[in-house]
């Protein structure tokens, strides 16, 4: 082999080696880029998952003059403004992101994603609000006793129909989709209906009277209007029958789960076509106050131990208790959010994690109707009659 050869491959070895080399130094770069990236955010993930707060920081705030008459609630992290004579929905402290003026006695309202369906009990007309403005009636022909609205504007209501009672579906230009009658003989009278968010089932509480006995006995189904549902008589796809109990209370949680809340017992359902009970929990006590939140149910109970006045269970979507926890607090409204407890009233609030500990106990500046979590941790927005204030925890 000539001097000239072995020179060569020397070079194509030392150049293949400072190939690898580099290749070796890229990769231990890019690991160590990583895994200061992935410290840093659970660092910070867990600085701001324990950090205890004091008080808060007035970020911003919108002055404004609304009537005593109004009420304030929210629905996927919006702000909605309702009254007799009309309503508003708005972000925080921006400007509003729709308003609508009607005449109603007493407005009901549904909320799913970013569509809010407005109705007087017993009227004949469903007003529809898309998150863009976009207004539509739904005239439904007769009376409206319940109604529900899913993430695209589908709209199911319990109307009234002489001795008989109907569940008719629509689109949210007011066109009926499919229509199920109800008798008290066969299925009951549907005290509550829920959409799930995508539209395709809606869940029915039903509720009648033994004729021999006199006892209550209610029901839950369930329908699919899907592909599904097409073969089934009604589109009625599964459901539960309950002795003794009055289920007052239905919701979809997401689209494949939804609990059903009665008197003596709670049923979690599971399933995107056909859902199935897959869990049930006894209720002993008489329920105070429910909420809801992304996927997990809040019930309130009185308490008389250690100087409590109340207890509150949270539920995961499954059925799982997720907190059981005694507080003191006179509440006027509870929000379940990334994972914490928000308690309040117009002066005080108390925040607390599924696990139970207080990570805020403290007042309000200014009296508060409606504190709305926002997407930022420890960040919310304050609502009163004569402002909106955007606040951070610190």
């Amino acid at each position: 082999m000539s001097d000239l050869h072995v020179v060569k491959q020397e070079k194509k070895e030392n150049y293949e080696a400072e190939v690898r080399n580099h290749r070796l130094r890229i990769f231990g770069s890019i690991v160590f880029v990583i895994a200061i990236i992935a410290g840093a955010c659970f660092y910070a993930w867990n600085y701001f998952d324990t950090k205890v707060y004091t008080g808060y920081e007035i970020l911003a705030k919108s002055l404004r003059s609304d009537s005593d008459s109004a009420e304030y609630m929210t629905y996927n992290g919006h702000i909605l403004k309702y009254s007799k004579d009309g309503a508003e929905s708005y972000d925080g402290v921006k400007e509003a992101r729709w308003n609508v003026t009607y005449e109603m006695q007493d407005p009901r309202i549904a909320t799913c994603g970013d569509y809010v369906a407005m109705a007087d009990e017993g009227s004949a007309e469903i007003l529809v609000m898309s998150g863009t403005g976009r207004q539509s009636t739904i005239n439904t022909k007769l009376p409206v006793m319940k109604f529900s609205v899913a993430g695209q504007g589908v709209v199911a209501a319990v109307l009234e129909d002489g001795n008989a009672t109907r569940i008719n579906i629509y689109d949210a230009e007011g066109t009926e989709l499919a229509g199920i009658k109800c008798s008290m003989a066969q299925s009951g009278y549907p005290v509550d209906i829920a959409l799930s968010p995508d539209g395709t089932l809606l869940g029915v509480s039903y509720s009648r009277i033994d004729a021999e006995t006199g006892s209550v006995h209610s029901s839950v189904a369930f329908y699919n209007f899907g592909d599904v549902g097409q073969n089934e008589i009604d589109n009625y796809v599964s459901g539960y029958d309950y002795e003794d109990t009055v289920i007052p209370r239905i919701k979809f949680l997401s689209h494949d789960s939804a609990v059903a809340i009665g008197d003596n017992r709670m049923v979690f359902f599971s399933g995107e076509q056909k859902p199935e009970a897959v869990s049930e929990n006894s209720i002993e006590e008489e329920i105070q106050s429910v909420f809801f939140g992304n996927e997990e149910t809040a019930l309130v109970f009185r308490s008389d131990r250690g100087g409590n006045r109340y207890r509150a269970e949270v539920y995961g979507k499954t059925g799982k208790l997720l907190l059981n926890k005694e507080f003191e607090l006179a509440y006027t409204d509870i929000q379940l959010a990334d994972k914490r407890v928000i308690i309040y009233n117009d002066s005080v609030c108390e925040i607390m994690t599924l696990n139970g500990d207080i990570r805020y106990d403290g007042i309000f500046e200014d009296p508060v109707l409606l504190m709305v979590p926002v997407d930022k941790r420890g960040h919310f927005v304050l609502v009163n009659r004569s402002m909106t204030q955007e606040i951070q925890l610190e």
